[in-house]
């Protein structure tokens, strides 16, 4: 039996941040029963995130492991900067231009990419391109001003 490929989701942050993005996102993976790598090459990115994914919003908050931590398969969700330190993740996501490495087990694969920033959006084109050359079906978000994502390709 053939193993189907991850879908790829690219979000466009317009008006909305990461820390407003990321947290219901791995809230909806959680619900299905995934676990969850959150990947940033930016440790100052990845150690305000820790913080913030505990405190996120009232009565909340998402289990996890620091980047490097020996616990990281104890906890549903893992921070890191390497794809190379995720446990069985069905969910990863890719923040300040991170890349995907093997996707062997992946179920989705979450590009958060910030519109104002041109390093970012080209880098999020490319990625694109990666990912219809490798035959895969990526699917565009982007956020309506009413605050809700629609897809749109």
């Amino acid at each position: 039996m053939t193993e189907a490929a991850a879908e790829i989701w690219f979000y466009h942050l317009e008006s909305a941040s990461v820390e407003e993005t990321l947290p219901p996102l791995i809230e909806k993976c959680l619900d299905r029963g995934w676990r969850a790598h959150v990947l940033s090459p930016s440790t100052e990115r990845l150690q305000a995130l820790d913080g913030h994914l505990w405190t996120w919003k009232p009565n909340s908050w998402l289990p996890h492991h620091s980047p490097g931590s020996q616990e990281g398969h104890v906890a549903p969700i893992q921070l890191g900067d390497s794809q190379g330190e995720a446990r069985a993740a069905e969910a990863v996501f890719l923040l300040d231009g991170a890349s995907w490495g093997p996707l062997d087990g992946v179920s989705r694969v979450f590009v958060l990419f910030d519109g104002r920033d041109p390093d970012n959006v080209t880098h999020a084109r490319q990625q694109w391109r990666v990912a219809k050359e490798a035959g895969l079906s990526p699917t565009y978000w982007r956020q309506g001003e009413d605050g809700r994502w629609a897809k749109n390709g």
